[in-house]
């Protein structure tokens, strides 16, 4: 018999579907156990996807019940749509049929394993279809085909369950257990020794730890010391932990950094091991450096050019192979490039380049620290003391506008309406630290973060033509086709890339005009982080995240260039370390002392100051 379909249908078990519907429909209070193991999508059929939407419903409600179910669907006017009230009475005639007399439990548990296995098995075919059609593409990299081959296998991964129904009630009665018993307390001892300790006192009494999943941006005027700072990092984290550490290096050699380990490591002179000018103490010294550190895993990659899509593929295959790289450092982030195809100036790839590092960080649970250049508007003023300005390269948004946030309850909200308590003190380019969000919000943490920043900043007005108006600082960047543009260089007439209202299945654009331009005034602004997203929308316009926003902890490097201090000489020097940004705690600040022969930084009288 010849086949009568060109390609077989995808993988589905509507039997089992059938029979897990009408299982709920005839015992409700069942639904309770198995409501975690077994959602909408994984339904083939529409009709019982439909059906299962309507039965979460009433379950919120505490109304499962048949007639209950027949009401709801027919007051949404879908009750013929799905095959009627007969539709509903062969389903739990069905179940009826084949609910086993002894272990329903695992009649049930068998049945969301079926349905389960075909939901996987279709994501897998759409995934597969999805990177065939990616690979014809010539502009896509191999690297940026593989990064996108393995977050599909990531969001699979995801979906396969890793526990069954049985060993449910195991797990919570050794939880509680645990929790009633506590003997040694080994877990809050092993959940305190992932966290990641920089060895230096007084930054891990500011950042508490370097937390997986952070982005860390280490910034500072040239010839600062930045890449030695994190050498002295990594090298402390090596001696408290025996873990694995992967070092980008994108200006230094790896025979340099090696040289750098063994000279913090010993306390010897830099110049003295180029030099080879060697006594045989320190010989001694380093032949035991080089023994201690042939027993730790570190990759330094100093190949030039490297793209993110690269870092970010060698970075995954890393963490395969050795699963105990617990550190990821890239120095510096100015000389990471992009294939970004639509980029127009390099401010908006140093902000995709931000935005990529930090989801690799949540990809892979751990730390990524990164070292990042100052932009120009340090040299312009008296004081060079850096201040985080100087690290973003957007702006924020005036308190009135109201933002979008992509979630199922929530739309559109005032920025304003999202402060809770904020202080009192504001002044220009002094961030303020908003300890508290709206009570709402904070039930949607996975969207927009608790940590909020306003200052007193100068605003333009915006007219556009749809009409929307909008206040931003000059510095912030909007869509326009394919490109971003900083609202300083913006002129009347210009293209912008808008977002049509009332659109609830596809998400349309329109291209619109700006009518006017006006300065508005002297008034505070809200810096927002909207998290695992590139843009956000503002009175239906698209704005850009700014790359400040992407970092969870931001440490500055500053030198006096006045008076040397009394314990500070030609090559004992003081530092100050500015603690710009915490997303963890507050800012604050201390001081390293710097000896430049080694290039070792160590803690300096334990001062430490909150601003």
């Amino acid at each position: 018999m010849p086949n009568l379909y060109q390609y077989p249908l995808p993988p589905q078990n509507y039997i089992a579907e059938e029979l897990l519907l009408g299982i709920i429909l005839i015992y409700p209070n069942i639904l309770t156990n198995i409501i975690s193991f077994i959602k909408v999508d994984y339904f083939f059929l529409e009709c019982h996807q439909i059906i299962y939407m309507h039965v979460l419903a009433l379950y919120k409600k505490n109304k499962i019940q048949p007639i209950e179910l027949l009401y709801s669907l027919s007051d949404k006017q879908i009750l013929y749509e799905i095959g009627g009230i007969y539709k509903i009475i062969d389903i739990m005639k069905q179940a009826q049929i084949f609910i086993p007399s002894t272990n329903l439990n695992i009649y049930i548990q068998e049945l969301i394993e079926l349905i389960n296995t075909a939901y996987i098995k279709r994501l897998m075919i759409q995934y597969g279809q999805n990177i065939i059609q990616l690979a014809y593409i010539k502009q896509i990299s191999n690297y940026k085909l593989y990064n996108k081959a393995s977050s599909y296998l990531y969001l699979t991964e995801k979906q396969i369950p890793k526990q069954n129904i049985n060993n449910f009630q195991n797990l919570i009665t050794t939880l509680l257990l645990k929790i009633k018993y506590p003997q040694k307390q080994t877990k809050h001892k092993n959940i305190k020794d992932t966290i990641l300790q920089s060895g230096f006192q007084d930054i891990d009494n500011l950042i508490l730890g370097l937390h997986d999943g952070d982005l860390i941006v280490i910034a500072g005027r040239p010839s600062m010391g930045k890449t030695s700072l994190v050498i002295n990092l990594a090298w402390n984290i090596l001696n408290d932990h025996k873990i694995g550490i992967c070092f980008f290096s994108l200006e230094m050699s790896s025979q340099q950094i090696l040289q750098k380990f063994i000279a913090i490591s010993c306390n010897i002179s830099i110049q003295d091991i180029i030099l080879n000018k060697l006594d045989k103490a320190q010989w001694h010294q380093i032949k035991n450096t080089c023994k201690k550190m042939l027993d730790t895993y570190i990759y330094i990659n100093d190949h030039t050019n490297l793209s993110i899509d690269y870092i970010e593929y060698t970075s995954k295959l890393l963490k395969k192979e050795n699963p105990d790289i617990k550190l990821i450092i890239v120095d510096y982030l100015q000389l990471i490039e992009t294939d970004c195809i639509y980029s127009s100036n390099r401010v908006q790839e140093l902000s995709y380049i931000t935005r990529k590092l930090k989801l690799l960080a949540q990809y892979l649970q751990l730390p990524v620290v990164v070292l990042s250049q100052l932009n120009r508007n340090i040299e312009t003023r008296i004081n060079k003391q850096p201040i985080l300005s100087d690290l973003k390269e957007s702006g924020c948004v005036n308190y009135k506008e109201s933002i979008s946030i992509n979630s199922h309850h929530l739309n559109n909200i005032k920025i304003f309406n999202m402060i809770f308590h904020y202080g009192t003190e504001k002044q220009i380019y002094k961030t303020i630290h908003v300890n508290k969000c709206n009570y709402y919000l904070l039930y949607h943490t996975s969207n927009v973060g608790q940590n909020i920043f306003c200052a007193y900043i100068f605003c333009n007005k915006f007219t556009i033509y749809y009409p929307n108006k909008i206040e931003w600082t000059y510095q912030h960047k909007y869509l326009k086709n394919y490109i971003w543009i900083e609202t300083c260089h913006s002129i009347i007439n210009a293209k912008i890339t808008t977002l049509v209202k009332n659109c609830l299945v596809y998400k349309k654009y329109l291209i619109c005009y700006i009518t006017n331009i006006v300065f508005a005034k002297y008034n505070i602004v809200y810096d927002l982080n909207i998290n695992q997203t590139f843009t956000f929308t503002c009175n239906n316009i698209i704005l850009h995240n700014s790359i400040e926003q992407d970092a969870d902890i931001v440490l500055m490097l500053y030198k006096q260039e006045k008076e040397k201090t009394e314990n500070s000489s030609k090559n004992n020097q003081i530092f100050d370390v500015i603690l710009g940004k915490n997303r963890n705690g507050p800012i604050g600040s201390c001081q390293l002392f710097f000896a430049s022969t080694s290039t070792r930084f160590s803690s300096h009288n334990d001062m430490n100051k909150l601003i």
